[in-house]
Parts: C-alpha cells; structure tokens; sequence
C-alpha cells in the first residue's frame, strides 16, 4: 500500500498575556517536504526575549510514541476489514 508524507498543522497550546497577546504557542505541522512531522514551541514570556525551539520526529517515531504511552480508547472493537476496504 503507497504512503503520503504528512500535511497540515494543528495549534496544540497558545497561552496569551493580560493584554490578549501570544505569549507562548506550541503547534503541530509537517515539515516542508512531508516526510517529518515538527513541533514548534515559540515562548515570549521574558520581555525582550524571542525563543522559537523546533522538535523534529517521523510520523512513524510520532504512531509509536503515542502506542506506547498512550491508551485505546472504549468503544467497538477493531475490525480490520473495515480499514482495508473502502466502500
């Protein structure tokens, strides 16, 4: 089965000041060649200091790392059929 690389961006965190300014954001979105996925942290807390720190993972690290630590929601059962053939 082919794969695409990953597309899109998602804000996960934006914390804003008294005045209603971005004073942190950490976003979610794929590299420009869609083979990585980054997270993007830009912290303006301290006055005068810009800090802009980018994480970089594949979306394979990323499904892994979330298998792991993450936990499967209730609900149906998986049906293997049902991802493998559309309708």
């Amino acid at each position: 089965m082919p794969a695409r690389g990953a597309s899109g961006a998602m804000t996960l965190i934006t914390e804003y000041d008294v005045v209603g300014s971005p004073m942190r954001v950490l976003r979610l979105e794929s590299a420009t060649d869609g083979r990585a996925v980054l997270l993007l942290e830009v912290d303006e807390r301290r006055p005068g200091i810009h800090r802009e720190v980018r994480y970089e993972i594949t979306p394979s690290e990323l499904i892994a790392a979330i298998r792991a630590n993450g936990a499967a929601l209730p609900g149906k059962p998986y049906n293997d059929r049902f991802i493998s053939e559309p309708r």
